[in-house]
């Protein structure tokens, strides 16, 4: 546990070195949120309707502020770190370190979040400021729901990427199919919209895949805590987890015979 912790802190002072993460905090981070809260606001304004499918331009507006607060998490890009190293031939060095390979990716993946928390807390400044009885009308309610909702939301966004890393084995870049899988499950997941506002025929298809328990239903149980079924979502997110990191220990273990059969 030391050596991961050690790990994690030497992997998060040289990220935060880097100026570029400073400039992406603002513009890569914080300007985007404004583009869907007044684009819906817009609409709200437009319509004159006091409510769009049961959401009005608070719920609305709460709703994608705690989604873009999750879906950061969506950025820890271990899948870039992992074509890098297997593409450039240091992962054969990493092998060889006291650490184990899951430890290094695992001090790579804690580092990122932690950076992230960085723009997700001015996020959530701006909900603070921005909308009246945020995020709902009892916060301590919500603030138990997101304690116990957002920790395997951001494991799973972990996890994914991790997966999608290894996929390197076989690829020279990860990237777009990162960016591919991610709009998929993000559009079936509730980023891009509420799914109650995905047309009928879609909505059955959001059952079936993963991030509708990272971040719509964690979003939802925020947004309305008491109303959502907290072990029901729990559930989901295990299990999810657990089938994206055996799929990832797959995808490793016969990545790393292909690595070794061509000499890295």
């Amino acid at each position: 546990m030391s050596r991961l912790i050690a790990s994690t802190a030497i992997q998060l002072q040289r990220n935060l070195l880097h100026r570029e993460f400073w400039l992406q905090l603002i513009v890569g981070r914080i300007l985007p949120i404004a583009v869907p809260l007044l684009a819906w606001r817009a609409l709200f304004d437009y319509t004159g309707a006091a409510e769009l499918q049961g959401w009005d331009k608070h719920e609305m507006s709460t709703y994608y502020i705690i989604v873009f607060f999750i879906s950061l998490f969506a950025s820890i890009d271990f899948n870039y770190e992992m074509s890098s190293m297997v593409h450039k031939g240091t992962l054969s060095q990493w092998l060889l370190r006291p650490l184990s390979f899951f430890e290094t990716a695992a001090s790579h993946i804690l580092a990122r979040i932690l950076m992230l928390l960085i723009p997700g807390l001015l996020i959530i400044l701006i909900g603070v400021l921005m909308i009246p009885d945020f995020p709902s009308r009892s916060p301590e309610l919500s603030l138990m729901s997101a304690f116990a909702v957002l920790p395997f939301s951001i494991i799973m966004f972990g996890i994914l990427s991790a997966a999608v890393g290894l996929i390197s084995f076989w690829t020279m870049h990860t990237e777009s199919v990162f960016a591919l899988i991610l709009l998929i499950l993000e559009f079936f997941g509730g980023r891009l919209l509420p799914l109650e506002l995905l047309p009928a025929w879609l909505r059955p298809l959001s059952d079936f895949l993963p991030l509708r328990y990272a971040i719509s239903l964690p979003a939802e149980a925020i947004l309305n805590p008491g109303q959502y079924s907290i072990l029901l979502i729990f559930g989901g997110q295990i299990f999810w987890c657990l089938a994206l990191l055996l799929a990832a220990m797959f995808l490793w273990r016969i990545g790393l015979k292909r690595y070794d059969a061509v000499g890295g």
